[in-house]
């Protein structure tokens, strides 16, 4: 045996017993934080119980690390700090990621998003279940549009008298429009009186439920009875024939022209009418979150079909959700969100405008446009199916204009009590501040949204729209490290394009409402 074979053997002897140390402590680690999780009192305080881990694994590691030196694993108090201070649910990868439901909105002859949602979820490990979009040219949507010319027209009425302005003077699709808002009158106090009570219809009309919302939402709860739906009306030439006119056979008077029937005049961007596109989009929404109640969801995520998202959206994600507001539900048990939705996609807003929530990540929502990720709580789809589905507006406007439109009447509100509050103590001649918050805090809002900043989930925009002809608006986002691209790289199919230029003179409309403030 040489004599460098010889010195060597004690060193391998050594690093051997190491070894087997570093392994029954791993081994001992484990047991011990099992039996700890297993018996320890599910009422003890978190601090307490993440201090309690934190101590455990410092002392272990100590103990065997003592005379060794942390350089065999630099990282070992990174992970025990890891584990002592993250939530429970989070240790492991969660197929859904902490959501009950990853819904995917999507039209059954699009296979091929389908299948390209099917390869993206694979790279992540993730289950989805895909909603079933409606076919823009399905008939029952254009007795949609007919119903809600119907209620557009006594809506006016009733706005017009309560703002004492003429009929002509209502609508509008910008943010905050005439036919979202659940107030008909003038935002000149903190509590504006809110819409009566839908008319009921006409009983000849022979609807399963007071209006005509409930009438559709019933038979597609009947085994989807709603498509044998068809429009009373026909156009022929552009000119309408009177509402309530049945028309005979299915074909017969020429196709409903939507986009004439509920064109705004008061609405410049001819993007933002309403035609039958919109309104299939609205319906498919509307089906995603019904299905989320229907299954009794805590929480849930909802997708389009045609996303990319971060290659670490779990992580990424469950940083900016431990931040989301939560109240405990009761001693023991689950927290309750505290927030009815959360953007992890939009476009075209300025989300950035409000101040960073407590991650620099997350945002209070501004005006988020688009709904190609989003999350909701129980609460949140609560109030989002009944704000949607009011047939006092439903259907009226595009789907994505509804939540910033709640946002910013919300906002005005704010401000006028906050002007009524300093008014109630310069009158009194006291002044507090806290006051003001308190009461602000007692209001129920309209709607808690929060944003991420950047998303963590854009669209694709490499296929021809559904709605739009091409891919739609030139807007686009970006993301830090692309599931789609490792993908196609993995496929070698990936080509880097990027169209770096800007036109003054005909500008994308998302980049000129993207640079204004909300």
């Amino acid at each position: 045996m040489s004599a460098s074979a010889g010195h060597s053997s004690p060193a391998r002897s050594r690093h051997v017993v190491w070894l087997w140390l570093g392994i029954v402590t791993t081994a001992f680690v484990s047991c011990s934080s099992l039996a700890w999780l297993w018996t320890a009192p599910r009422s003890l305080d978190l601090a307490q119980a993440n201090q309690s881990r934190l101590a455990a694994w410092t002392a272990v590691l100590g103990s065997s690390l003592h005379g060794h030196g942390q350089d065999d694993d630099p990282l070992a108090y990174r992970r025990a700090v890891h584990l002592a201070t993250t939530p429970a649910h989070h240790l492991q990868h969660s197929r859904t990621l902490t959501f009950d439901h990853i819904y995917v909105l999507s039209l059954p002859a699009r296979q091929d998003r389908r299948d390209d949602m099917a390869k993206l979820a694979q790279a992540l490990g993730i289950d989805l279940t895909f909603v079933d979009a409606a076919d823009k040219h399905e008939p029952f949507l254009q007795w949609i549009a007919e119903r809600v010319r119907e209620s557009k027209d006594l809506r006016v009425k009733v706005m017009a008298e309560a703002r004492g302005v003429a009929p002509s003077q209502i609508g509008g699709m910008s943010i905050g429009s005439d036919w979202v808002t659940p107030f008909p009158g003038p935002l000149n106090s903190s509590d504006p009186t809110r819409f009566p009570r839908y008319p009921r219809a006409n009983p000849r009309l022979h609807y399963q439920g007071d209006n005509w919302v409930s009438h559709l939402e019933a038979l597609h709860s009947a085994g989807g009875r709603h498509t044998a739906l068809r429009p009373f009306t026909r156009r022929r030439g552009g000119k309408p024939k009177p509402h309530g006119t049945p028309s005979r056979g299915g074909s017969k008077g020429g196709a409903l022209n939507v986009t004439q029937l509920l064109w705004d005049p008061l609405e410049r961007q001819h993007v933002r009418q309403v035609h039958e596109g919109v309104i299939s989009t609205y319906w498919g929404q509307t089906r995603a979150i019904k299905r989320m109640l229907e299954n009794g969801d805590r929480t849930a995520l909802i997708l389009e079909d045609d996303v990319d998202v971060e290659w670490d959206l779990e992580r990424l994600w469950n940083a900016v959700e431990r931040r989301l507001p939560t109240k405990a539900h009761d001693e023991g048990g689950d927290n309750e969100a505290e927030w009815d939705v959360t953007y992890l996609g939009h476009c075209w807003g300025g989300e950035y405008q409000q101040p960073q929530y407590l991650n620099p990540l997350l945002h209070r929502s501004t005006g988020p446009m688009c709904l190609h990720a989003y999350a909701l709580s129980a609460a949140g789809a609560r109030r989002m199916l009944d704000t949607m589905l009011d047939p006092w507006s439903a259907y009226s406007t595009a789907v994505d204009l509804v939540v910033p439109s709640l946002l910013h009447i919300q906002s005005a509100l704010d401000a006028l009590a906050k002007r009524e509050q300093k008014a109630t103590l310069s009158s009194s001649g006291l002044e507090d501040p806290s006051a003001s918050a308190a009461a602000a805090a007692r209001r129920p809002r309209l709607i808690n949204s929060f944003s991420v900043v950047p998303p963590l989930v854009v669209q694709r925009k490499d296929g021809p729209s559904d709605l739009q002809s091409g891919t739609g608006s030139k807007w686009r986002g970006l993301l830090r490290d692309s599931t789609v691209e490792r993908i196609k790289r993995d496929e070698g199919s990936w080509t880097a394009e990027w169209e770096d230029r800007y036109d003054e003179a005909t500008p994308d409309p998302a980049t000129v409402v993207r640079c204004g403030i909300v």
